[in-house]
């Protein structure tokens, strides 16, 4: 239940974390367009102009947040960015001497949607242009500075937000990503013991009956009944065998577990590599230490980047021990029944 809930919050997250960034994208804006109103020198109209530009740019402005804080690219970007830069420069003049804060949106908008080093040359030009753009109307050089911190604290923040949503939907991506490979790594597996072991077996069944057949047909019951008890001994053992197989299928694969927790450390930044014994693993992973093993990744996913991780497989006195070592973290040892 606790790995279920786990996975719920993680989920809840992925999903609640866009929607966090364009609220907070949006709630910069909206405060700007209050304070219009109020500034020193600005009165109703350069009030009226902050709205009617905040209209006209901030949806287009979340629309580029949403995309990219769930990892994609928005379609026609560049023609919404484009409307976007023109609504916000041509507002500049009659919206107000403060009106340089709303550059914020744009500069992040910029990093979103453009192609490097295409958003880094709009993002620089945009930020120096703030304070000459404020002083130009009206306002003293002993406060235009002060917008260029602005546009920069505020467009850091809102930056940091998008990204960290959509390295979040790119993490769980690749979780799911990983989980799809481990369960086909599965199937090919079984696959591949199926027609080892009891494909043979039941090759052999078919050939017996065939030659029992053929015996009755060439009149030879004493061959053909002997030929049908090795048939039905052979039902038996394969029976036996495949009933055997299954109860081993319901425990999920070592290899597969241990492939799997090195993927999705790899996938979270921490570059895993397995060292495996040659004398061959088990082949299932009981519960306790499958568990164990998956709250290890955990909490070294949630550690974030920790550098380097190996997950080693050793055998000692009958015992199989799974040991885990990274950079800045305790080393776990988990042992796996043999």
């Amino acid at each position: 239940m606790d790995a279920v809930g786990e996975f719920w919050r993680s989920e809840h997250a992925v999903r609640l974390a866009p929607v966090g960034a364009v609220a907070c994208s949006g709630l910069l804006p909206l405060v700007q367009v209050g304070l219009a109103f109020s500034y020193v020198g600005n009165g109703v109209g350069t009030g009226l102009w902050s709205l009617a530009a905040t209209a006209g740019y901030l949806p287009l402005h979340l629309r580029h947040v949403w995309y990219a804080a769930r990892a994609r690219r928005p379609p026609l970007g560049g023609w919404s960015l484009a409307a976007m830069t023109v609504v916000i420069l041509g507002a500049t003049p009659p919206a107000g001497n403060m009106w340089p804060r709303a550059y914020t949106a744009l500069v992040v908008s910029f990093l979103l949607v453009l192609p490097a080093p295409w958003s880094y040359v709009g993002y620089v030009a945009v930020v120096a242009a703030a304070a000459p753009v404020a002083h130009a109307l009206g306002l003293s050089w002993t406060v235009a500075p002060w917008l260029t911190l602005s546009v920069l604290c505020g467009s850091a923040a809102l930056l940091l937000l998008v990204w960290l949503a959509a390295a979040l939907t790119r993490l769980q991506e690749a979780r799911e990503a990983l989980a799809q490979r481990a369960v086909m790594q599965e199937r090919r597996r079984i696959d591949d013991d199926l027609r080892l072991s009891l494909g043979s077996a039941l090759e052999s069944i078919a050939a017996r009956g065939d030659r029992a057949a053929r015996k009755i047909a060439m009149g030879e019951p004493a061959d053909a009944a002997e030929e049908l008890t090795g048939l039905a001994d052979d039902s038996r053992r394969t029976l036996a065998e495949a009933r055997r197989r299954v109860r081993g299928y319901r425990q999920p694969s070592l290899r597969a577990e241990l492939e799997t927790a090195a993927g999705l450390l790899t996938a979270g930044g921490v570059v895993t590599r397995l060292e495996l014994p040659r004398s061959g693993l088990p082949d299932a992973i009981a519960p306790q230490p499958r568990a164990a093993l998956r709250a290890t990744v955990t909490r070294l996913l949630r550690a974030g980047p920790t550098g380097a991780c190996t997950i080693t497989v050793a055998a000692l006195d009958g015992r199989v021990l799974l040991e885990v070592r990274a950079d800045g973290a305790a080393t776990e040892t988990i042992e796996v029944p043999a």
